[in-house]
This record gives structure tokens, C-alpha cells and sequence, in this order.
């Protein structure tokens, strides 16, 4: 008997509790993610990855607390291993601005469909 793989450990981080609820129930739904963690400050960031021990991180750039950028660079400064799916209402240029450097990072804008970020959040973590 074959048994299925590990889920994607996924957290997220968004501050728009409305959003974050939805983006949480449609990951939750696919058979291969699981939600491990949200949360709504920047500032908590590696606390939460590194105490769930997330695969994926679903981030809006504009949290509470610390500035999302310094954040996520934090947790893969110490997490190396931890893929992001930057889920924001900027544009791609401005995303090129802020991020210089940050490869394997993913980028889905919030006006898409849910389709891509499910697919990203997939690719994020390889699978």
C-alpha cells in the first residue's frame, strides 16, 4: 500500500482577517496543504514558521508590526529551506523594488484567481 505524501505546511500571513479566512479555507480544502499557522504581524513571522514548521508562507507584504520585507528576509536567513508566496495588491515593479536579490520567490497578485495561488503555493514547494 502506498501511502500519500506529507501535506504542504503552509502559513499565512495577512492582516485582513476577511482575506486571511479565505485564503485559509481554500488551502485547507486541497488535499495536499495544511494550514500550520496565521498570523497578522510581521513581527511574529519567525516565531510562527519556525514553531510550525511550514514548507510555504503565504505573505502580504503590508503587515502590522516590522516591515514584511525585513521579515521574510529574517526567516530565510535562519530557514533557508522556507519558500514564500508573496500574496500582495502591488504590482510587479514594485515587487522587483522592493525584493532585489530574493530568488525562488513566488508573486501572486490578489486581484487573480485562486487557481494561481494554489499552483504557486505547489510550486513554492516543489511540488
Amino acid at each position: 500500500m502506498t501511502q500519500a505524501p506529507a501535506p504542504i505546511r503552509v502559513v499565512i500571513a495577512e492582516d485582513n482577517r476577511d482575506l486571511a479566512s479565505a485564503v485559509h479555507a481554500l488551502l485547507q480544502a486541497e488535499p495536499d496543504m495544511e494550514v500550520v499557522g496565521t498570523i497578522e504581524r510581521a513581527d511574529r513571522l519567525l516565531e510562527t514558521v519556525r514553531g510550525s514548521r511550514a514548507h510555504v508562507v503565504v505573505l502580504d507584504l503590508n503587515l502590522a508590526g516590522e516591515s514584511s520585507v525585513p521579515a521574510l528576509r529574517g526567516v530565510l536567513r535562519a530557514l533557508p529551506c522556507v519558500a514564500f508566496v508573496i500574496y500582495s495588491g502591488y504590482d510587479r515593479g514594485d515587487l522587483a523594488r522592493a525584493l532585489p536579490g530574493l530568488g525562488g520567490v513566488e508573486f501572486v497578485s490578489k486581484t487573480g484567481d485562486v487557481a494561481t495561488l494554489l499552483q504557486a503555493v505547489r510550486r513554492a514547494a516543489g511540488k
